[in-house]
């Protein structure tokens, strides 16, 4: 009877994992919508909340793109 109701459970735990998949820093610059809403989602939405490391895991490739581009602005290329 217990492991009937712990398969349950696992099945139920695993389904609300998802994978984000976290574009690249080239995919980012090349899509200026893109940036903006993983900008938003790094800054005040479903990511800004996480530890430091972990936010650091789905927002690195945001940041940098966000500097590249900011780069770019500045030297006007």
């Amino acid at each position: 009877m217990r492991k009937l109701l712990v398969l349950p459970l696992i099945v139920a735990a695993s389904a609300c994992q998802q994978t984000v998949v976290v574009p690249t820093t080239n995919e980012l610059m090349g899509n200026p919508q893109l940036l903006a809403q993983w900008q938003a989602k790094c800054a005040s939405g479903e990511y800004s909340h996480l530890p430091a490391d972990q936010k650091n895991n789905f927002c690195f490739t945001t940041q940098e793109a966000a500097r590249s581009v900011a780069i770019k602005k500045v030297n006007g290329v």
